[in-house]
C-alpha cells in the first residue's frame, strides 16, 4: 500500500529534470497501487503529493522542464479525479480532472488520456450521452484510439443503440490491430490484448448478448494478473451477471461468490456499485452470494 508521506517543496527556488522525475516516479507508483488495490488505498497518499508539486510549479525552471513539469503535475491531478471518482468522491473527481485538464492543454496525449477518465465517469454515474461527447473527442495514436472507440461503444450500449455500439467496437479492435505499443503513450499501455477483450465482453454483456461475452470476459479474467485486479473483479462481476442472464444459476453463483471475495480485497466504491446489481440479481433467483 502508498505510504502518504508528504514531500517538502524543494531548497533551491530553481527545479531541473531530477525533480519532475521523482513526481513522475511517484505518481507510477500510486497508480500501480491504485489498478491493484483500488482508489482508497492510494487516494491520501495522492492529494498529500498535490500540495508539494504545486510548490514546484512556483520555482523556476528552463522552458524543456516546465513543460514537463505541467504534464506531471496535470497527470498526478488526472490520478486524484480517478481515484476520488473510485472512491466515490464524485466531485471531487470533476474538481481534480478539469484542474488536469487546465494544466495539460499543451499535451495532446495527457488530455486525452483525462478526456477518457472524465468521460467515465459519466458513464458509471448513468448518463452515457455525456460520456459520448467525452469518448467521441477521439485520439490520433492508434491504441488511444481503441480505448476511445471501446468506451464509445460501451456507451452506446448503455442506450441499447447495438448498432453503432458494435460498429464503434468494429473500429475499436481495427485500431488496436494497427497499433504500435512500443510507440504508445504511457497513460494506454494497459491497453493490451487482455484488456480489449475484457472490453469486448463487457459491450456484449451490456447488449444482452452472452454467447459472445461469456467466453470473452473468461478469458480476460484467466489473463489479468494481479497488478489488474480490480479490472479483474470487474470482469468477475459481469461474468456471473451473464451467467445468471443465461439461468445457469450454479456457475453464477460460483462466480459470483470468486467477485464478492476479490472485492472485499479492494478499497473501490466503483466496484461495489457494480456488484450490487448482480447480486440482486443472485437473490431474486434464491441464490446467496455469503
Amino acid at each position: 500500500m502508498a505510504d502518504p508521506a508528504y514531500f517538502p517543496p524543494p531548497h533551491s527556488s530553481r527545479i531541473g529534470t531530477s525533480d519532475v522525475e521523482q513526481l513522475e516516479a511517484q505518481t507510477r507508483s500510486l497508480r500501480s497501487v491504485d489498478y491493484q488495490y483500488g482508489g482508497g488505498a492510494c487516494r491520501d497518499a495522492v492529494v498529500v503529493r498535490i500540495y508539494w508539486a504545486q510548490q514546484l510549479l512556483t520555482a523556476e525552471a528552463s522552458d524543456t522542464v516546465r513543460a514537463r513539469l505541467l504534464s506531471a503535475v496535470a497527470d498526478l491531478h488526472n490520478l486524484a479525479g480517478w481515484t476520488s471518482f473510485d472512491c466515490g468522491q464524485v466531485g471531487a473527481a470533476y474538481h481534480h480532472f478539469d484542474r488536469a485538464l487546465d494544466l495539460a492543454r499543451h499535451d495532446e496525449d495527457l488530455t486525452t488520456n483525462i478526456v477518457y477518465r472524465r468521460g467515465r465517469v459519466h458513464l458509471h454515474h448513468g448518463a452515457p450521452g455525456d460520456a459520448l461527447a467525452y469518448f467521441q473527442r477521439g485520439a490520433f495514436a492508434p491504441l488511444a484510439s481503441s480505448v476511445m472507440y471501446l468506451n464509445e461503444a460501451w456507451a452506446y450500449a448503455r442506450q441499447s443503440r447495438s448498432a453503432e455500439a458494435l460498429r464503434a467496437l468494429g473500429k475499436a479492435h481495427d485500431s488496436f490491430a494497427s497499433a504500435d505499443p512500443a510507440r504508445a503513450p504511457d497513460w494506454v499501455r494497459f491497453h493490451d490484448e487482455t484488456d480489449l477483450t475484457a472490453m469486448t465482453g463487457t459491450i456484449h454483456a451490456e447488449l444482452g448478448d452472452t454467447r459472445l461475452a461469456i467466453p470473452a470476459l473468461s478469458s480476460a479474467i484467466e489473463g489479468f494478473g494481479p497488478a489488474m485486479t480490480r479490472s479483474r473483479t470487474f470482469c468477475l462481476i459481469t461474468l456471473a451477471s451473464c451467467h445468471f442472464l443465461d439461468g445457469d444459476l450454479d456457475e453464477g453463483q460460483a462466480v459470483g461468490l470468486r467477485a464478492v471475495s476479490a472485492a472485499e480485497e479492494l478499497r473501490s466504491e466503483r466496484v461495489w456499485d457494480r456488484l450490487r446489481p448482480m447480486a440482486q440479481a443472485a437473490a431474486t433467483r434464491g441464490i446467496s452470494l455469503r
